[in-house]
C-alpha cells in the first residue's frame, strides 16, 4: 500500500503543537474552542513592546528620509550623479518606512493577520521589495565610489554607468521579490489568521 504524501506544516502550526505538547487531545480541543492561544498568537509585553519601537522607527524614518526626498526632488535640475543616487535610496527607504512599518505595527498590535490572501501577498512582496531595493541602492553608490576612484575622469561614463547601475537595482529588487506572492499564503492557525511562508 502507498504511502500517504506528506502535508506540509506551517511554521505557527508547529508553534501551536509544541505550545500544546504537556496537554491530551481532547484538553487541546477544548482549549482551541475556549480562545487559549499559545502565547506567540496573543497580545503581550513583547507585541506592545515592538508597536512602541516600530512607531518610534515610523515617526524617525518618514520625517527624515520625506525630508531628503522632498529638498532633492525640488533640487532635482543640479543634475548630481551622487543626489540622484540618495533621492533614489531615499525613495527606497520611503517604501519600507510606509509599507512595512505599518504592517509591522498593525501585525503586532493585531497579532492576527486581518487583511485577507491578496493583502498578504502583496504586501509581503512590498515588504521584501523595499529592503532589497535599499541594499542594492547601497552597493550601487560603493560601485560608483570605486570607479570614480579608478576613473576619476570619465565623467560622461560615470553618469551614464550611474543611471544603468540604479535602473538595475530596481528591476534585480523586483525579480528577487516576485518569490514572495507565491510563497505567502493567508492561512487559519489555532482560531487566528496569519499571513505566513507557506513553504516553511
Amino acid at each position: 500500500m502507498p504511502d500517504k504524501p506528506t502535508e506540509k506544516v506551517s511554521f505557527y502550526e508547529i508553534l501551536l503543537n509544541s505550545s500544546n505538547s504537556t496537554s491530551t487531545s481532547s484538553g487541546n480541543a477544548s482549549n482551541l474552542e475556549s480562545g487559549d492561544l499559545p502565547t506567540d498568537l496573543t497580545f503581550n509585553d513583547e507585541n506592545l513592546m515592538a508597536v512602541v519601537a516600530y512607531s518610534v522607527l515610523f515617526v524617525i524614518a518618514a520625517s527624515g528620509n520625506l525630508t531628503v526626498f522632498i529638498t532633492l526632488f525640488r533640487n532635482r535640475h543640479l543634475k548630481s550623479r551622487v543626489n540622484l543616487f540618495i533621492l533614489h535610496l531615499s525613495l527606497a527607504d520611503l517604501i519600507v518606512a510606509f509599507i512595512m512599518v505599518p504592517m509591522e505595527i498593525i501585525w503586532h498590535a493585531t497579532v492576527a493577520w486581518k487583511g485577507g490572501d491578496l493583502a498578504c501577498r502583496i504586501l509581503m512582496f512590498f515588504r521584501t521589495f523595499g529592503l532589497y531595493l535599499s541594499s542594492f541602492i547601497l552597493v550601487t553608490i560603493s560601485l560608483d565610489r570605486y570607479f570614480a576612484i579608478l576613473h576619476p575622469l570619465s565623467l560622461n561614463d560615470a553618469n551614464k554607468r550611474g543611471k544603468i547601475m540604479l535602473l538595475l537595482s530596481w528591476i534585480f529588487s523586483f525579480v528577487a521579490s516576485i518569490p514572495q506572492i507565491d510563497v505567502s499564503s493567508f492561512v487559519m492557525v489555532a482560531l487566528q489568521h496569519v499571513c505566513d511562508n507557506k513553504n516553511r
